[in-house]
């Protein structure tokens, strides 16, 4: 239909210029009417084009750039903290520590899921920058934001460390699981420091360290929503949240009965 068009007024552009010659005047407003009427039809068309496609893209269940970056700013981001707690802690601590499908923003980016624990740490360590095969450079303020986060959280359930680095942002630990946290934190800096908060970063570490130590995450989790004294990477799974009144109380928190099953660890050190 373009095409036809298009012919049209190339036409009419011949046109004008064979008249324009053979009476040695401009077309006049006739031919501007006309072209106005050409142009106005062409904009309609492409407007019905545009729609056709849209039925079209709908019913087969495709969506426009425009259309997802649309539902995503309605939906809100799953970046925020999105749990629905119920009052129940051990119930609320599954649902804190132990997230499904992939991260907005990096997971598709990187092909990193928390179905996928263990392919997924072997991917996110190769950018620990101490012993990544694609090591992450961090200087200045970045690195100061590196070791902020690398202080406040651990892998304490593997290899005893009280921190994922040191005060000088090396390594305190070479197990698999640390190495993994520390190049996600030093890739979320790097190329979403903008879009992330530390807080932020650190509940991403938080959230793996959940996927890597399934049953002690669920208790520790549990204990903490009782007792309200929360350590740095628990306090980063509720951030942004109400909580509900869980009790106060020195009790030994029972650990939930759907995670059973789960492996007290993912991956060796």
């Amino acid at each position: 239909m373009l095409k036809k068009f298009s012919k049209k007024i190339s036409f009419l552009k011949f046109f004008k210029k064979k008249k324009t010659a053979k009476t040695g005047h401009a077309a006049g407003p006739n031919l501007f009417i006309v072209n106005s009427v050409l142009l106005s039809v062409l904009l309609l068309s492409t407007g019905g084009n545009q729609i056709i496609l849209y039925k079209i893209h709908n019913k087969l269940g495709i969506k426009s750039a425009l259309t997802q970056i649309i539902e995503k700013t309605v939906s809100g981001s799953s970046k925020s903290s999105d749990a629905s707690l119920s009052g129940n802690a051990g119930e609320d601590a599954v649902k804190l520590a132990f997230r499904q499908g992939v991260p907005e923003i990096y997971g598709p980016e990187l092909g990193v899921s928390f179905d996928q624990v263990q392919q997924s740490m072997n991917i996110l360590k190769v950018y620990d920058p101490t012993y990544g095969q694609k090591k992450i450079t961090l200087t200045g303020e970045n690195l100061k934001r590196y070791i902020d986060i690398g202080s406040k959280i651990a892998c304490e359930y593997c290899c005893g460390a009280k921190s994922l680095v040191f005060p000088d942002g090396k390594a305190a630990c070479g197990c698999a699981h640390s190495q993994a946290m520390r190049g996600l934190a030093a890739y979320l800096i790097l190329n979403y420091g903008g879009q992330y908060s530390n807080d932020e970063i650190l509940r991403e570490l938080a959230r793996w360290k959940g996927k890597f130590f399934p049953k002690k995450m669920a208790d520790k989790v549990t204990q903490q929503l009782i007792n309200g004294n929360f350590t740095p990477d628990t306090a980063a799974l509720v951030l942004g949240l109400k909580l509900p009144d869980y009790g106060k109380g020195n009790q030994a928190a029972p650990l939930p009965s759907n995670i059973k099953d789960q492996p007290g660890m993912v991956g060796g050190c």
